[in-house]
């Protein structure tokens, strides 16, 4: 467990990965979803009809949190942009309880989701669609409050902000960049550099705003962030069902990373947004990641993030997987040239570059916001 329940400290994997709430015991419950999280995930991974039911009926219910998956989406104020994409302001319980039924929302067709399908989507939407959704309106409101001259409401939004993106044992939303980074080879020691620069934001927002300082800078900077990791699952997911073995269970979870992002990627481009959702989606039955890749790159700029933040996918030795790279980055020839030395030396050489750039790119990403005068703006076009 990594977090003081006297006074409800977050730690991380570093120090520099912490936040402590201003007021612990009226967000302790929101901290114990992170232990709902995984018991739902422990019952749809039995597959059973049973299961499933009781996986629906912690989803709406809660159990070690008084605070359900479901009320965070029926009970919330989501950005506009995405309930105009979704035409629902409940999209993330609609999205979910019509996985659960094997049935559809909008252009969304479940039916044939098995078992392993379900348990992605489900169990990630109500991390990835709704706590991350909540996470975003809190942050909002905590800078609402400020503006309203109202410190202790500011405060308190702030802490729900940051408990629901962390949970009890960084089950929430911050697990995302935990697992990508390796995947993607941005992590700094053990921490992924995203979830450093996000906890980062939420310690200088809060300082701020106890000060009265109710500048959007470091929320836009959260928000920024946390499109990062859903960005790299979805190009993950891409890439295993293009170019590997993907099945149900990459699909699955490849469609709700995606889902997560959409509305976000849709106000920079229609056109981007419908290319990854018809390649993302429960029914699709081929994918192609190069127009998946082109598709997000497209829209960097306008999420406010770059290609050295996302980087590329890797091996086990930090080089860049074939068509993988980051944009910008050479990409690998078709074949290596003949080496003009023996062959082992050659593909050393090559795994050293390439671990390099990894690395570079992931210290690149220790700044939360470059300029707080840009996210202001952009922090302003999402209220």
């Amino acid at each position: 467990m990594k977090f003081s329940a006297l006074a409800l400290t977050f730690f991380a994997t570093s120090a520099s990965a912490s936040y402590t709430a201003t007021n612990p015991d009226a967000v302790a419950p929101m901290a114990a979803m992170g232990i709902d999280i995984d018991a739902i995930g422990d019952l749809l991974g039995e597959g059973t009809p049973e299961a499933l039911a009781g996986a629906k009926t912690l989803y709406e219910t809660g159990a070690a949190s008084t605070i359900s998956f479901q009320s965070l989406s029926t009970g919330g104020s989501p950005l506009e942009s995405f309930s105009t994409y979704y035409g629902s302001p409940t999209y993330g319980d609609d999205y979910i309880q019509a996985a659960f039924a094997g049935g559809t929302f909008g252009d969304n067709d479940f039916s044939g989701m098995g078992a392993d399908g379900k348990e992605q989507i489900i169990k990630k939407g109500a991390a990835y669609l709704n706590t991350y959704m909540a996470a975003i309106e809190h942050a909002t409101a905590a800078i609402n409050s400020c503006s309203a001259g109202d410190t202790d409401a500011s405060a308190l939004s702030w802490d729900k902000a940051a408990t629901l993106f962390y949970g009890t044992d960084g089950e929430l939303v911050y697990a995302m960049g935990q697992k990508r980074c390796g995947n993607f080879g941005t992590c700094v020691g053990e921490e992924a550099a995203v979830n450093t620069a996000i906890f980062g934001a939420f310690n200088a927002g809060q300082t701020a705003l106890a000060a009265g300082d109710c500048d959007p800078a470091y929320a836009t900077a959260i928000v920024q962030h946390m499109q990062i990791p859903l960005v790299q699952g979805s190009l993950r997911a891409a890439y295993k069902l293009d170019k590997e073995d993907g099945g149900e269970k990459e699909l699955g979870y490849g469609t709700i990373f995606a889902a997560a992002i959409l509305p976000s990627i849709d106000a920079c481009s229609s056109a981007d947004a419908t290319t990854i959702a018809e390649n993302l989606a429960p029914t699709a039955t081929s994918t192609d990641f190069n127009a998946v890749k082109t598709a997000f790159e497209n829209n960097y700029d306008c999420l406010g993030i770059t290609c050295e933040q996302i980087n590329g996918l890797v091996d086990d030795d930090g080089a860049f997987l074939p068509g993988a790279e980051s944009c910008g980055a050479p990409a690998a020839p078709d074949a290596p040239p003949a080496p003009a030395a023996p062959a082992a030396e050659s593909t050393s050489d090559m795994a050293d570059t390439d671990t390099a750039a990894a690395e570079e790119s992931s210290a690149s990403m220790t700044g939360v916001v470059a300029s707080a005068a840009i996210a202001t703006a952009a922090f302003a076009m999402l209220l």
